[in-house]
């Protein structure tokens, strides 16, 4: 009697693996897949629907799935955008209703107000560049609702527009995800960060234009926070911060390995080889690791950095070990 039990006991075992596995398991396609439940559409339907267009791989486990949880009558009407996903995945989005009608917009890391400008056209939230850039290019308009831009006296929202995953309506207007991008600043920027700010005798708006170059340059947490030191250093020494980023950003020669010489004369206040102190603006909206990078910095030896091609920062104390590793690892 015994060894039947163990052998049911067995069965169960398998038949439950193997339902997990179909329950957890994503479909594979490319791109996205928009999908429509109607009013009162029975789930079965539903499922019939999803196995159809190769949302889902199983019907059969999505049908069980949503009756084991008593989600029959909990599937939300509407219209749905998909990426390949798991039957678990699909079933709560379905249930949720969260995402009828929307889509998730990744705004990166060291992305410029241009950079998220194409992205946006990309997706199709926009068709022209202006669209978006038109709401990011004066601070002012924005100061009544967000203080830290009146207090910081931004120029333009650049630096402010906090890369992340966001969750839009599909017709979302331009202004909307910038108040989705300054309102998620406002909230990663917490009090005990601009105490700290204001304790080390910087200002916000400096903060960010460090951790937009910090963020443009080094690759690593700790890497950041030696590089933060090194650039901080130079600065209350009075010495000019020589970084390619800022130039790169005036002139769109961004993923582009050095600067010429002809490039290194232009006359710009971002020209940080020909003027000395921290550029104008923000030369992209760094994330948070960046700008904590910049609020706690390294204090180490060092007065020179570079990156090399495959991302490795290497630090160097003299002007004779950087220009040695500048024909190391750069030339």
């Amino acid at each position: 009697m015994s060894k039947v039990i163990t052998i049911l006991i067995g069965l169960i075992v398998v038949v439950a693996m193997t339902g997990a596995i179909f329950l957890l398991e994503k479909t594979h396609f490319e791109g996205e897949k928009n999908f429509v439940v109607a009013k009162g559409e029975p789930s079965g339907l539903v499922a019939q629907h999803l196995k159809e267009q190769g949302i889902i791989r199983n019907e059969l486990i999505f049908k069980l799935y949503v009756r084991l949880r008593g989600w029959q009558n909990d599937i939300q009407a509407g219209e749905y955008i998909f990426v390949a996903d798991s039957v678990f995945g699909v079933t709560k989005k379905l249930v949720s209703g969260k995402a009828a009608n929307e889509r998730d917009l990744r705004l990166i890391e060291g992305w410029t107000a241009s950079d998220m400008a194409d992205y946006l056209i990309t997706q199709k939230i926009i068709t022209k560049r202006d669209e978006f850039l038109n709401e990011t290019r004066d601070a002012k308009k924005w100061q009544n609702e967000f203080q830290f831009l009146k207090d910081t006296g931004a120029i333009n929202l650049e630096g402010f527009l906090f890369p992340d995953t966001y969750r839009v309506y599909k017709n979302a207007t331009p202004g909307e995800i910038v108040t989705r991008t300054l309102e998620n600043f406002n909230n990663k920027i917490t009090s005990a960060l601009l105490t700290e700010i204001k304790a080390r005798g910087r200002n916000l708006y400096d903060i960010l234009k460090m951790a937009s170059i910090i963020e443009a340059e080094v690759i690593g947490e700790e890497d950041r926070k030696i590089a933060a030191g090194i650039l901080w250093k130079r600065l209350d020494a009075g010495m000019a911060l020589q970084v390619d980023s800022s130039l790169k950003y005036v002139i769109g020669k961004k993923d582009s390995p050095s600067l010429t010489t002809a490039e290194l004369k232009i006359d710009s206040p971002y020209n940080t080889y020909k003027y000395r102190g921290l550029p104008p603006t923000p030369i992209s909206n760094p994330g948070l690791s960046a700008i904590r990078a910049a609020v706690y910095p390294k204090n180490s030896d060092f007065w020179f950095y570079l990156t090399t091609k495959e991302g490795e920062t290497v630090f160097s104390k003299t002007l004779d070990d950087h220009n040695a590793a500048i024909r190391k690892y750069l030339k």
